[in-house]
């Protein structure tokens, strides 16, 4: 018998994903990886200079081993980036088409023409798409079978940004514009406006509000389990770790309140409880940079291997307040047997049970006040990075993953 030809999808990345270092492309690749064999995959990804560029022609044969082609986009202005007039014509334009995002458009006449290119040459029989701020690229092409899948309710991290100073007709205008952007948003990510076959979710919470009868699956994020037992972690010493690049606002937003509510209950007693900050993240906040003093904060900026201090870390902090979707600090941290305190907000989504299997405190004295407990506590530490190994068996196993997206995949017609 002949064997059945591959099927031909075209995957879109709002960035270059391999190597996978930040939460997303991890969450991306790890989903992908597994069916290469099975799929012919073609990357449409946006780069934002040379330094993009750059990444993908020094990682080559890493991308020739998952793709079967890669076309790079050059990322189009923002409209904070255009001068008044042009931007007004195209947040106006994409709102008369019923786009959402409107603030951080990707949508291009230029990216239009390239994408319908490519499905062309490649005679491309489905779309897998990242994130909803790519969704439109499924409005301009609708008889091409489409996956959504969704990192977060992506409506709820970025807020339409109102310029400061509008009076009179500019401001009825701008606000019409961020009605009908959040209006589209929520027609996209909740009611499945463009007509996507099948739509994968990280989290149960995020897939519980779309009201769309569209096959919905719960894909979660998986991170190998190896880890040392929590008592071979170094003595005399408690090393508290954030993980998390500085580029997504509601990171930059929880290191600001930490550095200005939490540290300063803190930083008289670090010396005395043998405590050690570790902030691990690309392009640290001004008010982050100021607390390093190499002996008990030190700010790392950005780490290519991060399992040295993984396997040395005591405690994962993670004092956001803001953001959406699950945080992949707090996956890939319970992987590793690290315990995490967390605000609410900061967990949510994780299925965590407070004093269970994770610590939650959304006070700033009462945050500071239990990492002071957590440093001298080493058996209580013990007991919930234990029960946070069995919540990822559970809930975060490779196998539920890849059944999701097999399954999306079907609904698709790619398999």
């Amino acid at each position: 018998m002949k064997p059945q030809a591959k099927k031909q999808v075209l995957v879109f990345m709002l960035a270059p994903s391999l190597p996978a270092v930040s939460g997303g492309d991890i969450y991306a690749v790890n989903a992908l990886l597994p069916f290469v064999d099975e799929v012919d995959y073609h990357l449409f990804c946006y780069v934002a200079g040379e330094q993009d560029v750059a990444k993908v022609q020094s990682n080559q044969a890493l991308y020739d081993s998952v793709f079967r082609s890669v076309h790079l986009e050059p990322r189009p202005k923002m409209p904070f980036e255009m001068a008044r007039i042009p931007r007004t014509l195209k947040m106006v334009s994409h709102a008369l088409q019923g786009l959402p995002f409107i603030d951080a458009s990707y949508c291009s006449r230029s990216a239009i023409s390239a994408v319908r290119r490519l499905v062309r040459r490649n005679g491309i029989d489905a779309i897998e798409v990242n994130s909803a701020h790519l969704a439109f690229f499924r409005h301009y092409l609708p008889d091409i079978p489409g996956v959504l899948i969704s990192h977060n309710i992506e409506a709820d991290i970025f807020p339409f940004w109102m310029p400061v100073g509008l009076r009179g007709w500019k401001l009825h205008l701008m606000e019409w514009v961020a009605k009908r952007s959040r209006a589209a948003a929520h027609r996209v990510e909740i009611e499945n406006a463009f007509g996507f076959e099948a739509m994968t979710f990280i989290s149960r919470h995020d897939m519980a509000r779309v009201s769309a009868s569209v096959p919905k699956y719960l894909m979660p994020l998986h991170f190998p389990i190896q880890t040392l037992p929590y008592e071979r972690k170094p003595k005399n010493v408690f090393n508290v770790l954030w993980m998390g690049g500085f580029g997504w606002y509601p990171n930059a937003e929880g290191v600001n309140w930490f550095a200005a509510e939490i540290f300063p209950l803190l930083k008289d007693k670090l010396a005395s409880n043998n405590i050690v900050l570790h902030f691990c993240g690309g392009n640290p906040p001004e008010a982050l940079k100021a607390l390093h003093d190499g002996r008990h904060v030190h700010v790392h900026g950005f780490v290519d291997d991060l399992q040295p201090i993984l396997d040395d870390a005591h405690l994962l902090m993670v004092p956001l307040l803001s953001g959406g979707g699950i945080r992949v600090k707090i996956v890939e941290a319970m992987s590793a047997g690290i315990p995490v305190l967390s605000t609410s907000k900061g967990c949510e989504g994780i299925g965590g049970t407070d004093g269970v299997d994770i610590i939650v405190e959304d006070d700033s004295v009462r945050f500071a006040e239990t990492l002071l407990a957590c440093a001298t506590d080493p058996q209580r530490m013990g007991r919930v990075a234990g029960a946070a190994l069995d919540l990822m068996h559970r809930e975060y196993s490779k196998q539920a993953s890849l059944d999701a997206k097999r399954n999306a995949y079907k609904h698709a017609g790619v398999m």
